[in-house]
């Protein structure tokens, strides 16, 4: 009960805080609208009566007049008002979602396929966010079923017997559409999978694979497989709904018609007037009308308190899941370094049916590792082996299951984290493509200095993108995107140039990562930019004992690091010089030796 009162606080205030103005005039709209229009029908009633018994009708004239005018006012307010009002509401929960989901400070409402999937709902029904207009038109609706009900009683107390008949065709209704509702939630992950697999082939990057494989008949068919499931699924609970609703409708007019005889009945033996029967036979609509009106305000509160309902979760999701800001800053400079004791970690995992049941994943199993300050360290293994996990841990993108991170004994988890990340720096094999100029496509890296032209330009240099932006038309003001009138297109490895320039924009980082973020680019332009990155750790280490930890599969790079640490199964298997490693004889030297052979 708590919960749901505050679900429905943040319906009314979403809208108020979007702007209150408006909601109050559309507010007044509905509800006059509500209010003024079965009176009408009792005008009619009082200037039929008067003019059957003789008396004066000014009344009845002067109610209907005012209710009439009173009615179309409202009418004609209501649609420009309620589509205004929407799309204000819109913009501003846009900006609220992108805020909440941004403002998270891990990757696991990402990775969860729970979570996700919560999300991917809430983000394709946000606009049902800005029907404020729906919650009024429930209140409308009440307020329609109170006049009614009182115009039923003056003729005769039993015609109020008509409402409840009414009220369960909208009972049905509802019943009908939250099942609908539930097979929507519960087949969210097939309709995912379809789009997904649907974008793949409308995708550029992937479409000389699919062409080349001849895979494009294939995707389509597991496409419309998944789709198609989804689709049978609704549309048998939907025909249930509707054959249930049909039957409470013809319930509902057997009872009105009924209604309709006993009034003539009453009529004929003096007991009723012609008024009285007049506002039985004009009020059926009006009846039906107030039934339609519970029945779609049931049905679309439903709905809108459904995707309110997320909302709500995700404004406590992110709460719950914010990290609180401490006020211990990183150290100026890293005296010891970072040190991994006992850390393990799960990802969140789902059953072999898709459905997610809160089994974990484990990733990484009770690891011990110390990062000297001023060192550089190249995480070496397998695919899968844990490394790039090992990466957002020190990032702090997630947080150890068990164990802990130290960074000069201090736990990461006691850093204000935002003051952490700015100290960090990080080229990706994922890295993003930053449809902008190219100048701030590299900027990016060190948002403080976007505009600084000097830093962008040796950053530039460092990441061997200085060559790529003076060939552009306009050089760093070049707009980046071949969708834009005047814009480039890039090539994968030019977009990875951007990218690693990005991570030399910060010049005084605690930490470095580089999770292989030149798998896009030949050997010979690799050795460039590592010796780049070898410069920069050097001068990192001096200036802040600043750690460079480096993920790559090339063993050419690799020998070069400080400390070579070998992951396998989430553990750490060896550790140590590259000399040292190729005399264990270990994993190690058995990896270096099969790229070695490659080469030969």
């Amino acid at each position: 009960m708590r919960r749901g009162s505050r679900v429905l606080g943040l319906w009314l205030t979403t809208a108020f805080r979007a702007t209150p103005g408006l909601t109050v005039l559309m507010g007044a709209a509905v509800m006059a609208n509500a209010a003024f229009g079965p009176l009408a029908t009792l005008g009619i009633k009082w200037v039929v009566d008067a003019m059957t018994g003789g008396g004066d009708p000014t009344a009845g004239v002067v109610l209907l007049v005012a209710s009439l005018t009173v009615t179309l006012l409202a009418r004609s307010l209501t649609t420009p008002l309620g589509d205004t009002l929407a799309e204000r509401i819109f913009l501003y929960v846009e900006r609220d979602l992108l805020r909440l989901t941004t403002a998270i400070p891990s990757l696991a409402h990402h990775e969860d396929r729970e979570l996700a999937d919560r999300i991917s709902l809430l983000e394709q029904q946000r606009r049902r966010l800005g029907a404020i207009w729906q919650l009024l038109g429930a209140v409308s609706a009440v307020t329609s079923v109170v006049t009614v009900v009182v115009l039923l009683a003056s003729v005769h107390p039993l015609l109020v017997l008509l409402l409840p008949l009414a009220a369960v065709v909208a009972v049905v209704d509802a019943r009908g559409k939250q099942a609908q509702r539930t097979l929507i939630n519960s087949h969210e992950h097939l309709r995912r999978l379809g789009t997904a697999t649907l974008d793949t082939l409308a995708d550029p990057g992937p479409g000389l694979e699919v062409r080349c494989f001849g895979l494009a008949p294939t995707l389509l068919r597991v496409a419309s497989a998944t789709m198609m499931l989804r689709y049978w699924r609704y549309r048998r609970a939907t025909l249930r709904w509707a054959g249930r609703t049909a039957l409470a409708w013809l319930v509902f007019l057997l009872g009105y018609a009924v209604g309709v005889v006993w009034v003539v009945s009453r009529l004929l033996a003096g007991t009723s007037s012609v008024g009285d029967l007049v506002l039985v036979v004009l009020i059926a609509p009006q009846v039906a009308a107030t039934a339609g009106l519970l029945i779609s305000s049931s049905r679309v509160i439903a709905e809108v308190w459904d995707t309110f309902e997320r909302y709500f979760w995700l404004r406590e999701y992110a709460a719950d899941h914010s990290w609180d800001e401490s006020r211990t800053a990183p150290p100026e400079r890293l005296s010891r370094g970072i040190e991994l004791r006992g850390v393990g970690f799960d990802y969140p995992s789902t059953t072999t049916n898709g459905s997610a049941e809160g089994s974990r994943h484990r990733a990484l199993h009770g690891v011990d590792l110390v990062l000297p300050a001023g060192s550089t360290v190249a995480l070496v293994g397998d695919n899968g082996a844990g490394k790039s996990t090992l990466v957002k841990l020190l990032a702090r993108l997630y947080d150890p299951t068990s164990g802990q991170v130290l960074v000069d004994g201090t736990p990461l988890t006691e850093l204000d984290p935002r003051l952490w990340r700015a100290r960090t720096s990080a080229g990706f094999q994922d890295f993003a493509r930053w449809e902008l100029t190219a100048g701030h496509a590299v900027g990016v890296g060190d948002l403080p200095h976007l505009d600084d032209r000097s830093r962008v330009s040796a950053a530039s240099t460092a990441g061997q993108a200085q060559d790529l932006i003076t060939s552009l038309p306009q050089t760093f003001d070049t707009q980046l995107g071949a969708g834009y009138e005047d814009g480039v297109g890039l090539s994968g490895g030019q977009w990875q140039r951007l990218a690693l320039s990005r991570a030399f924009m910060r010049t005084r980082p605690l930490l470095m990562l580089l999770d292989e973020p030149t798998a896009a680019l030949d050997p010979e332009a690799e050795h460039a930019i590592y010796e780049q990155y070898a410069s920069a750790a050097a001068r990192v280490a001096a200036e802040t004992g600043g750690i460079t930890v480096l993920v790559s599969h090339r063993f050419s790079t690799v020998r070069l690091a400080d400390l070579i640490v070998v992951v396998g199964e989430g553990r750490v298997l060896e550790q140590g010089t590259h000399a040292e490693l190729l005399a264990a004889g270990g994993r190690y030297a058995e990896l270096f030796e099969l790229q070695a052979h490659a080469y030969r």
